[in-house]
């Protein structure tokens, strides 16, 4: 009788502990989630969802909209992805990120935010952010700058608790226009789908071409525009500065804030998050801008779904690559 109740023990510990092992056999390590993302936009061109591996109750979105896999990019990929590709592998949490220059139909560019996240070996979870041609700086998006794709030097690790803090205090800067509440490097730069939004140097910014001799502003030009863009080429061109200045006060809230991905061999924390413009703010305070303390601040009813890709070093935040889809106001990201 005891050995049976033996057996009966043995035998439920079994069902306890081989799925364990089975889940540790399924999990993949960063090259395994690169290698597989590379898959998945390979397959995206080849309109092919069966060739990578999905889990049954896929989650899919596009833009924020929650779909079928099959639709949406799968049906219009014509192409790429180009020599700008940026990639950040969690296997900690199983979920991969990517940066990338694909083409769409009709030849068009698109930038491409991308993540996946598996369950049991599969993807559980796909979210997309397509950015078409007329919302991008293509210039900047021909191949990635080298520090989002370069590794980290064994001295200059940030420990992985601190990368997920880091990545979100960015938020907490934006909303609470105090820069100094992101620990970011003097050096920083921000790029938004390709554009230069602050951070870099001279020769990111050319000379404007000098204007025709009988050139005269038209008298048109809105003087509180007039004096709004004065005011934006005094304020301070680093990250931390630009924010302390008060220049993103506009932006309402940042809800659906969700740090994913944290690639310690890259340095790279990705951040998910859904900026709201509520319009309701007209005069916006600038700070240490000389003779300038305020500026309008209608900048239109909008919500802007972000993909953010942070480099931290040394615990501070060198570079930032970012998505931004212009959507209705309301709209959520699909993933509250």
């Amino acid at each position: 009788m005891k050995t049976k109740q033996l057996c009966v023990v043995l035998a439920f510990v079994a069902l306890l502990v081989v799925p364990s092992f089975l889940q540790a056999a399924q999990t993949c390590d960063r090259q395994c989630l690169v290698d597989l993302m590379k898959d998945y936009l390979a397959a995206l061109v080849a309109h092919d969802p069966s060739a990578v591996p999905f889990d049954r109750y896929v989650k899919y979105t596009q833009n924020t909209a929650v779909i079928p896999v099959g639709y949406g990019l799968w049906e219009t990929a014509s192409g790429g992805p180009s020599e700008f590709q940026i990639y950040a592998a969690d296997p900690v949490n199983q979920q991969v990120a990517a940066l990338v220059m694909m083409k769409e139909r009709n030849n068009e560019d698109i930038l491409l935010g991308v993540r996946l996240a598996l369950a049991r070996g599969k993807i559980s979870e796909v979210e997309h952010h397509v950015v078409k041609s007329n919302e991008i700086n293509i210039q900047n998006l021909q191949k990635p700058r080298p520090g989002p794709v370069e590794d980290i030097a064994p001295e200059d690790k940030t420990p992985r608790d601190q990368m997920l803090d880091i990545g979100l205090s960015y938020y907490d800067a934006l909303t609470g226009e105090d820069g100094t509440l992101a620990p970011f490097a003097l050096e920083c730069q921000r790029r938004e789908n390709g554009g230069i939004s602050v951070g870099g140097t001279k020769e990111d910014f050319p000379e404007p071409k000098e204007a025709p001799r009988n050139f005269a502003p038209p008298e048109t030009i809105d003087p509180e525009m007039m004096k709004l863009a004065k005011a934006l080429s005094m304020v301070p061109n680093t990250c931390e500065g630009q924010i302390t200045a008060g220049v993103w006060g506009y932006i309402s809230e940042i809800r659906n804030r969700r740090l994913l991905v944290i690639d310690e061999q890259k340095g790279l924390a990705v951040g998910f998050s859904n900026l709201y413009h509520d319009s309701k703010l007209k005069t916006m305070k600038l700070y240490g801008i000389p003779g300038v303390d305020s500026v309008p601040a209608y900048q239109g009813t909008f919500n802007m779904p972000a993909i953010h890709f942070f480099k931290i070093k040394k615990g501070k935040i060198y570079d930032i690559e970012a998505t931004g889809l212009v959507l209705p106001y309301g709209t959520k990201t699909g993933w509250e």
